[in-house]
């Protein structure tokens, strides 16, 4: 990501969505200075532990934040990235907005989101009908599919981005896409475990090295470039 973003060693790279601060550990590690935010204060905490467990807390910065109401002045950042998060933002256009504005003109927009076309789907599809356990509430939206899931006593929104859409939209926003790749090609690791799980995680490793459609992959790394 960072070197389709075209990067260079000691620059600032915004980290939108932070979660446990993964992702903003493994920027720093590439000589970069991190903004990590988050609108959860528990991740932060979390986030601010494991950075600084990893030896990191010189590069990387917290503020809690609210990507469909950032505080930050506009072009505040060359290089922005959300990794899996604006997926569970349902106000989708609200969180794009925001992110196009803080990118200073000719810089760089990465989003690793879901993808509506991936294979998983129809396969999930197929399974639901044989053990007939149909899916409801899906909406489907300008953006893509989503629905709401309960998610340890809570709602949990998720997207499953219409690629073609978001790209659609953010080049209403002054940016060109420049790379669109595929992440992983399935996300049913997630759902086993044991010797299943490993096979799935190499089949997603080797499905990015041989360069295989994004199309077909169920999660894509799109990245944009701020032209105006």
């Amino acid at each position: 990501m960072l070197r389709l973003m075209k990067v260079p060693l000691g620059a600032t790279v915004l980290d939108a969505g932070c979660g446990p601060g993964v992702h903003s550990i493994r920027v720093a590690k590439q000589n970069c200075q991190v903004v990590a935010i988050d609108i959860s204060q528990t991740m932060l905490t979390e986030a601010k532990k494991r950075v600084e467990k990893a030896g990191m807390s010189s590069v990387v910065s917290f503020q809690q934040e609210d990507l469909t109401a950032l505080t930050f002045p506009d072009a505040s950042f060359e290089y922005v990235f959300s990794w899996g998060v604006i997926i569970h933002i349902k106000e989708i256009e609200k969180a794009l907005n925001e992110l196009s504005r803080i990118v200073a003109p000719y810089g760089f927009l990465a989003l690793y989101i879901t993808n509506k076309r991936a294979l998983d789907h129809p396969i999930e599809a197929i399974a639901r009908f044989l053990l007939r356990k149909p899916l409801s509430g899906q909406e489907k939206l300008p953006m893509g599919d989503g629905i709401w899931y309960d998610f340890n006593g809570q709602k949990l929104w998720v997207w499953q981005f219409d690629t073609d859409a978001v790209t659609k939209y953010l080049e209403t926003k002054g940016f060109r896409k420049t790379h669109h790749i595929i992440g992983e090609l399935t996300e049913n690791q997630r759902r086993v475990s044991g010797i299943l799980r490993i096979l799935l995680l190499k089949l997603n490793n080797l499905c990015y090295r041989l360069k295989l459609p994004a199309v077909i992959g169920s999660t894509n790394l799109l990245v944009f470039e701020k032209i105006k």
